[in-house]
């Protein structure tokens, strides 16, 4: 890898999604690719969702997101809130424990 910085993204997809006419899991992969790496090379790309309460026709979009590189977490909500939240904070937490140099986080 080269000197230039880290960038993590993780992604809050329930909070955050994509409008229906925005095209396809690829084009939203490399449209927020394309900025984070105004920042430095993407080591990290995940985005949080309940998978079980997409519409059916995000199968697709997230079939194309995973082949993009973007990591699909499944949190399922069982009635609880803030699921997505604490998962992508628990991940983050461990993100950067594990870090031995600075990264940017989107």
């Amino acid at each position: 890898m080269t000197d230039r910085e880290k960038v993590a993204i993780f992604w809050d997809f329930e909070n955050c999604c994509p409008p229906s006419t925005q095209g396809l899991g690829y084009d939203i992969a490399n449209n927020i690719g394309r900025i984070a790496r105004i920042f430095g090379s993407v080591t990290t790309f995940r985005a949080y969702l309940d998978i079980s309460s997409q519409p059916s026709k995000s199968t697709a979009l997230r079939s194309e997101l995973q082949l993009s590189g973007v990591s699909v977490v499944d949190c399922p909500h069982n009635g609880k809130k803030d699921v997505v939240d604490k998962m992508a904070i628990g991940t983050l937490i461990k993100y950067f424990w594990s870090l031995l140099h600075p990264c940017n986080v989107i």
